[in-house]
């Protein structure tokens, strides 16, 4: 412990300082899950829009390298806007959103046998504050358990997914 004056530290103080320590590292990993829950809430809808202006479509085939452009012009020091990531962001909106992909994750949260008001109560236990609600508007949104999962464990997901159901695609 760093004495910075000529005071007096008992065991009171180290216990207070001590729980002070543990409630910022407590504050520290909230605010990191929300910041990662809010950014898969933006990726999704990204995907989601992507998918549902059918902008290759509408706007040409090059649509997604330029709003990669314009979002890497609009916030230069952020990460995550690249080409090959928004189509990452599609590809899993896509993935997930469909009715089979629907079943089969209720059927893995029901094989996990964890009830949905567990999995509200685990996130509000790591995120605090969090709005399951806001995960959850407008139609299929974000799956409530999606905000757990880093972007790039998502990413390998549907990576290794696509991969495994084109190679048995092949095979038939």
């Amino acid at each position: 412990m760093v004495v910075s004056h000529d005071i007096h530290l008992d065991d009171d103080y180290a216990v207070w300082i001590a729980d002070v320590k543990h409630r910022y590292r407590s504050a520290q990993v909230k605010a990191a899950f929300k910041v990662n829950a809010e950014k898969l809430l933006f990726n999704w809808q990204l995907g989601r829009d992507l998918v549902k202006k059918k902008a290759e479509e509408r706007w040409g085939a090059g649509v997604v390298e330029q709003v990669s452009l314009d979002l890497q012009r609009e916030f230069p020091g952020e990460k995550g806007f690249s080409t090959p990531n928004l189509w990452f962001m599609k590809k899993w909106y896509l993935f997930y959103s469909s009715e089979d992909s629907q079943q089969k994750l209720q059927q893995a949260v029901g094989e996990m046998q964890i009830p949905i008001n567990q999995i509200d109560k685990k996130l509000y236990q790591v995120g605090g504050e969090i709005d399951s609600q806001k995960l959850y508007q407008a139609g299929r949104e974000l799956p409530l358990p999606f905000a757990l999962v880093p972007w790039r464990h998502h990413v390998e997901i549907i990576t290794k997914c696509i991969v495994s159901v084109c190679v048995c695609y092949k095979k038939s």
